[in-house]
This record gives structure tokens, sequence and C-alpha cells, in this order.
């Protein structure tokens, strides 16, 4: 006589970045490994690898997850952690002027919301009267490719074009060292008007209020998995 199976149920979310509706399931036993390794591991691009796998196995839906954005893949993995071993998360949170750890407690599906900016910023970005640059929201990919300490990086990894007077150069027809030597010659207040389209692109934010002990009252804003696990 065979065992019973247990029915896996579904969950439906929407993608942040589009507003698509894809649905998921919670990882299984067999899965948890992954989501033990990646609250271990140190290392960005690492954690981000694990998440992505995680998220591929989980999907009910055929998607590129590593064409998404970084913080679709974030969002899909807290509701994927969730759904699969709780809302709540305990955190410890350092008082901004004593440095006292404060326990505080998260809930995944109320307290954590995706933050889109204000006011959107063009990713066609003119650098000059004659010259500029198209970017694009990073992705699981280009992340899991570039050192994300390194803006230089992130920046080459994230243009799609250059452009110019007469043509639009797109930066897949070039090598990596001409795009490279093109960025590196940019002076400061150009790549600063592209650090904004980066600095503005939407973010996982928890707000968090507490008094701590010594009198000090604490807003703070936890940004990203780092913050969160």
């Amino acid at each position: 006589m065979a065992l019973p199976k247990l029915e896996t149920p579904t969950y439906k979310l929407k993608l942040p970045s589009t507003g698509k509706t894809i649905s998921y399931r919670p990882f299984l036993v067999k899965e948890e490994k992954l989501l033990l390794m990646t609250k271990e591991s140190k290392d960005v691009k690492e954690m981000m690898n694990m998440i992505t796998r995680l998220i591929e196995t989980c999907l009910v839906d055929e998607i590129d997850v590593s064409s998404l954005t970084s913080y679709d893949v974030e969002y899909i993995f807290l509701m994927l952690r969730s759904k699969s071993v709780g809302e709540d998360v305990e955190i410890s949170i350092k008082c901004e002027s004593c440095q006292k750890p404060f326990p505080f407690t998260i809930n995944l599906e109320k307290d954590i919301h995706v933050e889109k900016p204000k006011k959107k910023i063009d990713n066609k970005i003119p650098l000059t009267d004659t010259v500029g640059v198209i970017v694009k929201e990073p992705t699981v990919s280009m992340l899991s490719k570039v050192d994300q300490n390194n803006p230089i990086d992130v920046l080459i990894g994230c243009m799609d074009a250059i452009y110019d007077e007469k043509t639009v150069h797109k930066v897949e027809d070039y090598s990596k060292s001409e795009v490279r030597e093109f960025v590196e010659a940019l002076n400061m207040k150009e790549i600063q008007k592209v650090q904004e389209f980066f600095e503005n692109t939407p973010k996982l934010i928890c707000d968090v209020e507490f008094n701590c002990s010594c009198g000090q009252k604490n807003n703070l804003k936890l940004q990203g998995l780092s913050d969160f696990f």
C-alpha cells in the first residue's frame, strides 16, 4: 500500500517591478539546506546564487529568475520564507546612541515593502550636450558577475548603450575593455548623473522604531536581505 502524499499549497504574488502575478509553492524539507546555506553565507554573490536556485525550484510558473531585478528576487525570497517557515523573523538592532543590541520582530508580510522613488529617473542619461548612456536596473544575473562594491563594475554591467548625435552604440557590440575605457574616462560630475539613477531604483524597506533603555528614540530604515536576517 502506497503512503499518502500531502498536497503542497500554492500562492500568488505580484512582481514589484512589473506588477505581473506569479505562482509559487513553499520550499520543502529537502530544500531547507539551501535556506540554511543562504543565512550562513557571507559572500553576496554566493548568497544571491543560492537564493536564485531556491526560487527557481519553488516557482510554479516558468520564469527566467536571473533576468529579474534584484529587488524582485529579494521580495520573492522573503515571501517564500514567510509561507515556508513563518512570517516573523527575530533580529537584533543596535541603538544609534549606545550601540546596545535591541531584539526586534519583523513581520515579513506586513512590515516590509518595496519603496519606489518619488521622482522617476529616466534611464536615458545625458552626460554632455552630445553624448549619453542608456542604463537598466541591476538584474540578479549581472550582480552575480560583478564586484558589487565597485561602482565602475556595476555601471558597466548595467549599461545597455552609449549614444551620440548620430548613433546608438549597443554595449554588447563592443569588448569589455572598450566599454571600461569609456567609463573610466568619465569625470566625477558625469558619474554622479548615472549614480542618481541607481540611487533611485526601488528597494526593499522596513521602517523600525524603538526606544532604548539609554533614552534614545531610534527611527531606522532597514534595507535589503542582510538587514532582515
